[in-house]
C-alpha cells in the first residue's frame, strides 16, 4: 500500500495547484506521483510482470519530466490535466483505502466473474475473492476489478472542459465497457489456469501475457473511441506531449 499511500498525499498538492496556480505545488504533486510509480517497480519485477515494470518505469519519467516542466512554465494544460488526475484519484482511492468498498468491488468482481464463466459454458465457483475452477484457485484483488483503468478513464472523461452530453456519452463508452470486458478477461485466466491450457505456466502466460496483450489493444481502441466523442481530449493530450518536449514554449 505504500504507492497508493503516497499517490493519495499526492492528491493534496494537485488540488492546491489546481485552485492556486502555484507552481511549486504542481511539482510536488508529480513528483510525488512519479515516486509512488516508482515504488511499484521492484514490486511487478519481483513477480516477474515485465509489462507492468516497463510501464512504470516510462511512468516515473514522463511524470518526474512533467513535474520539472512545470516548475518552469506556468500552463494552462497542466492545470487541466492535473485537475482531472486529481478526479481520477478521488475515484481510486475511496475503493483502495475504504475497507468495505474494497471488499465489496473485489467480491462483486468475483461473483460477476463466476456468472460471466457460467454464462459461457465455464464451471467457476466463488467464494469471496477467490474463484476455483477445476480443483484450482484464484484469488481476486484490487487490481483486477479494473478500478484504476476505470477512475483514468472516469477523470479523464468528466473532468474535461466539454459540454456535459458529449462527456456523458464518453464516459458510458469507456468505464463500463473496462469493467464488463475485465470480466471476461478473469473469466479467460482463471479457465486457463484452471484447466492448464498453456502447461505448467499457464496462469504466468494468461495473466502477463495474453491478457496483458489483449487489455492493451482494448484500451487503445476505447480510448480511440473517446477521443473521437471528446476531440478536446485528444487535443489536450497532444498539447500535454508539446509541453513536456518543449515544444509549447
Amino acid at each position: 500500500m505504500l504507492a497508493e499511500t503516497i499517490a493519495a498525499i499526492s492528491l493534496i498538492p494537485m488540488l492546491v495547484y489546481v485552485k492556486t496556480r502555484t507552481r511549486i505545488s504542481g511539482f510536488i504533486a508529480w513528483t510525488l506521483f512519479a515516486l509512488a510509480c516508482l515504488t511499484k517497480v521492484p514490486v511487478y519485477l519481483g513477480s516477474e510482470d515485465y509489462y507492468n515494470t516497463a510501464v512504470f518505469i516510462l511512468a516515473v519519467v514522463f511524470f518526474s519530466v512533467m513535474a520539472f516542466r512545470i516548475l518552469t512554465k506556468n500552463s494552462e494544460v497542466f492545470i487541466e490535466v492535473t485537475a482531472f488526475s486529481a478526479l481520477a484519484f478521488a475515484v481510486y482511492f475511496p475503493f483502495a483505502f475504504v475497507n468495505f468498498l474494497n471488499t465489496w468491488i473485489i467480491d462483486t468482481t468475483a461473483i460477476l466473474t463466476t456468472m460471466v464463466g457460467h454464462v459461457l459454458g465455464f464451471e467457476l465457483v466463488s467464494h469471496g475473492n477467490v474463484i476455483t475452477v477445476n480443483g484450482k484457485s484464484v484469488t481476486i484483488i484490487l487490481a483486477c476489478t479494473a478500478i484504476e483503468s476505470i477512475a483514468l478513464f472516469t477523470g479523464a472523461t468528466l473532468g474535461i472542459k466539454a459540454d456535459t452530453g458529449r462527456k456523458i456519452k464518453a464516459f458510458l463508452v469507456s468505464s463500463p465497457v473496462i469493467y464488463i470486458l475485465n470480466l471476461f478477461r478473469n473469466v479467460f485466466v482463471s479457465v486457463a489456469y484452471g484447466y492448464s491450457w498453456f502447461g505448467e505456466n499457464s496462469f504466468y502466460i494468461a495473466h502477463h501475457v495474453i491478457a496483458k496483450i489483449l487489455s492493451t489493444i482494448a484500451l487503445v481502441a476505447i480510448a480511440y473511441a473517446v477521443f473521437k466523442v471528446l476531440p478536446e481530449l485528444a487535443e489536450l493530450i497532444y498539447s500535454l506531449k508539446d509541453e513536456i518536449v518543449g515544444e509549447g514554449q
